[in-house]
């Protein structure tokens, strides 16, 4: 009987150390190296305490990289699900072709960063698709540098991923819209509402749950961005996009160790606490089928 009991944790035990492995003992030595002063120029590391983060915040860089990192995940949270919510609505309709619709715009999120990266590259350049359509539209004065331009490169880098990963958010909620008991939206049909109320009192409750799933993973994903950044301006024109990770890769980059673990801790603690701040919320929300 005994050995039945622990069958089940012998089969765990390798994840389990795979996981602490990878993942565990990491995130654990971060938060050791962050409190010294290891870097590529000393010899030996020496405990520092938290002089690392009073050098962070007393620099204002971090902070910095922290208001482009907030204003990107707030862009590409609420766009990104509402496109997503939009084409799934139309998607789960009785449109022709649908399920041919639903593998394009799923197509992007399954490409390399790095090559959409190239791709808006060539889109945003001042010579490029998007300022050419503008001119033959004759909106010639809405014509920029789109990644050159400080005013706008985070918003053009936020409108590339959420070209990227709308359709994975779509995928997600054309589940959940699927699941809905037909029986719920066939009586508001038969009681004469509209489809914009029964989007709005039946369906839109009813998504719920996909919606904090949403939500929570384009959240985590856009405050952890770096790959898209990175591919389109590297944080530039000046540190105009920089965020967080870009900043944490320059630091290590210059041989910054403690320093960057430092900045890497404090994103990590930012996005806990939104993370299930937001949780907390979206969860109340939620209508048990």
């Amino acid at each position: 009987m005994h050995i039945r009991k622990m069958y089940p944790l012998w089969l765990l035990l390798p994840v389990l150390l795979i996981y602490g492995s990878l993942y565990i003992f990491p995130t654990l030595s971060g938060f050791y190296y962050s409190v010294t002063d290891w870097n590529i120029y000393k010899e030996s590391i020496q405990f520092v305490g938290i002089q690392q983060y009073k050098d962070l915040f007393a620099a204002g860089d971090l902070m910095n990289a922290m208001k482009h990192t907030v204003i990107y995940a707030v862009i590409v949270t609420i766009m990104q699900n509402g496109l997503g919510l939009g084409l799934a609505l139309v998607l789960t309709s009785r449109i022709a072709g649908r399920n041919w619709f639903r593998t394009i715009f799923f197509l992007p999120c399954v490409l390399s960063t790095l090559i959409i990266g190239y791709v808006f590259s060539a889109i945003y350049q001042p010579e490029g698709i998007l300022n050419e359509f503008l001119r033959f539209l004759g909106l010639d004065f809405m014509t920029t540098d789109w990644l050159g331009n400080a005013d706008v490169a985070l918003y053009s880098i936020s409108a590339a991923n959420i070209w990227q990963y709308s359709g994975f958010t779509m995928a997600i909620y054309i589940a959940g819209i699927l699941m809905i008991p037909k029986e719920l939206t066939e009586a508001s049909i038969i009681d004469g509402s509209s489809y914009f109320k029964r989007v709005r009192h039946v369906i839109f409750p009813l998504l719920a749950p996909s919606f904090t799933i949403n939500v929570i993973l384009s959240l985590i994903g856009s405050l952890k961005v770096f790959d898209t950044v990175f591919a389109l301006t590297s944080g530039g024109p000046g540190d105009a996009t920089e965020v967080v990770n870009t900043y944490i890769f320059d630091q290590f980059s210059d041989g910054m160790y403690a320093y960057g673990t430092a900045a890497n801790v404090c994103l990590f603690i930012v996005i806990a606490v939104i993370s299930f701040a937001a949780l907390s919320v979206l969860r109340k929300r939620e209508v048990q089928l």
